[in-house]
């Protein structure tokens, strides 16, 4: 069978957790759990194409052109909760187009079953992994044959929207093949921190053994990849795609440190010379594995910081201490990597006083750069649960069903308002990056007239960006 996979040009949403100008700049990656499924698809004998439109900068209309070419049997869709909606206009435009059926998968299947297939646009559903589920769906589809024993599948059966359970059998994550790269247009991605080109993003692991309450990771199986598994990849990015700088995406990079220590050590033995970079934890790092990740060509890690505030600290259940951070960003600095500090703002117990404070503690670290949010309810997160409680209401379920309009959801877990929470964002931003000792230390670090343009072109669109006021969201 012909199946043709979309990744839509989501853009930035009113109740993101970021500014517009980060959701837009920060970074434009690779669609790698498509290029997964792309990949399992085509070890099972299928045709198949994937349309990046956000990398692309394609409309609905240039993206049927393409399909139209292909004429695919099925199309495919990720459908994660933030961007359902631009999921379904794609996919019921497409639908009214094209003879071909139309399947979603992502986590928001899993969390919003009968409210994501109640959009006529989608013929199935697919919760937990693809790996057997879908080209099992193709089977039956193409041998006109009933699917309804697929594990995870959700679909409609006389006037009703069914769920089956999702497979207990955990799929071994080497089992995997690697994305399939080739249907990418490789030489598009980047991020507003990296250096070189091709640009792409490589997972080594799922879920996450640590619980802080505003995140969904760590209700994931907690799987990591074998480290022979992973330089292969890393080869064929590298020999195959002509990728010269890779982030890894995981959570939390350096928790295993062995085996950490061997991907290093085999990427040195194969004289692979890529940079990387990754996500850790402040309490996780030391100078031993640093100054390896360094010699392999570790360049930056992304730290969660969120805040100075011990409080706020503890509330999140982040499980870090302000002296852990500062060594941490110390080491990390001293060893050559370029440490970035992920920040928050409006995180239960945080006042202006703790927010103006942990601008003055970033100021104060040897920090490169920095990523700060809005503290949202993501779904799926312990911070999630607590506002359904304290307010009665489960607004993300109710914007997948159409009930609820896009718009800021409530924080009640702070007495900051959405205009407050808005300013300190910006704040945070101004503050940090705009000192003169920053800027000359840009200016000097600075790699090529490329990068130094991709700054520039930055700090002028987010000087001349209209920042909605939050006062337009209106009351939730």
């Amino acid at each position: 069978m012909k199946i043709a996979l979309i990744h839509c040009p989501f853009g930035h949403r009113v109740f993101s957790e970021n500014l517009k100008v980060v959701d837009e700049e920060f970074c434009l990656a690779p669609p790698v759990v498509l290029a997964y499924v792309a990949a399992i698809l085509e070890k099972s004998g299928h045709q198949v194409m994937i349309i990046d439109a956000n990398a692309l900068k394609l409309t609905k209309e240039k993206a049927l052109q393409k399909l139209s070419g292909f004429l695919p049997d099925i199309i495919g869709f990720r459908a994660d909760t933030y961007w359902f909606h631009r999921v379904t206009e794609w996919a019921g435009y497409f639908k009214e187009h094209l003879k071909a059926k139309v399947v979603i998968g992502g986590i928001n299947i899993a969390l919003y079953p009968e409210e994501s297939l109640s959009y006529a646009c989608f013929d199935y559903g697919i919760s937990g992994e693809a790996n057997k589920s879908f080209p099992e769906l193709l089977h039956c589809l193409k041998n006109n044959l009933s699917p309804e024993h697929i594990p995870g599948l959700v679909y409609r059966l006389g006037g009703k929207i069914l769920a089956n359970p999702v497979s207990e059998n955990p799929i071994d994550f080497d089992d995997y093949p690697f994305p399939a790269r080739h249907l990418l247009p490789n030489h598009l991605y980047g991020s507003f921190t990296s250096q070189r080109k091709n640009f792409t993003i490589i997972l080594t692991s799922t879920g996450c053994p640590y619980k802080c309450t505003f995140c969904a990771i760590h209700r994931l199986p907690f799987r990591q990849r074998t480290f022979l598994s992973i330089v292969d990849e890393i080869e064929q990015c590298y020999r195959d795609f002509g990728v010269r700088e890779i982030d890894f995406f995981d959570a939390t990079f350096f928790i295993n440190k062995s085996r950490d220590r061997q991907i290093c050590d085999e990427m040195l033995k194969r004289k692979i010379k890529v940079e990387w970079s990754c996500r850790s934890r402040v309490d996780l790092v030391d100078k031993e594995c640093l100054e390896k990740a360094y010699s392999a060509g570790c360049r930056k890690i992304y730290y969660g910081i969120e805040s100075v505030s011990s409080d706020v600290l503890g509330n999140i259940s982040k499980g870090i201490k302000v002296k852990q951070i500062k060594e941490a960003i110390a080491l990390t600095h001293d060893s050559g990597i370029s440490p970035l500090g992920f920040f928050m703002v409006g995180n239960p117990g945080d006042t202006k006083e703790s927010i103006l404070a942990t601008i003055d503690f970033a100021k104060s670290l040897k920090l490169d750069y920095i990523q700060v949010c809005r503290t949202i309810a993501k779904p799926n997160t312990e911070l999630n649960d607590t506002l359904i409680r304290m307010t009665g209401r489960d607004y993300w379920r109710e914007y997948i069903s159409g009930k609820f309009v896009e718009a800021r959801f409530p924080t009640p877990w702070t007495g900051l308002s959405d205009k407050e929470l808005e300013y300190y964002v910006r704040k945070f931003y101004d503050d940090f990056y705009f000192r003169p000792s920053y800027i000359l230390k840009r200016l000097r670090k600075s790699k090529s007239i490329n990068e130094l343009s991709r700054y520039i072109m930055t700090a002028v669109k987010w000087f001349f960006c209209n920042i909605p006021d939050a006062g337009r969201y209106g009351s939730v």
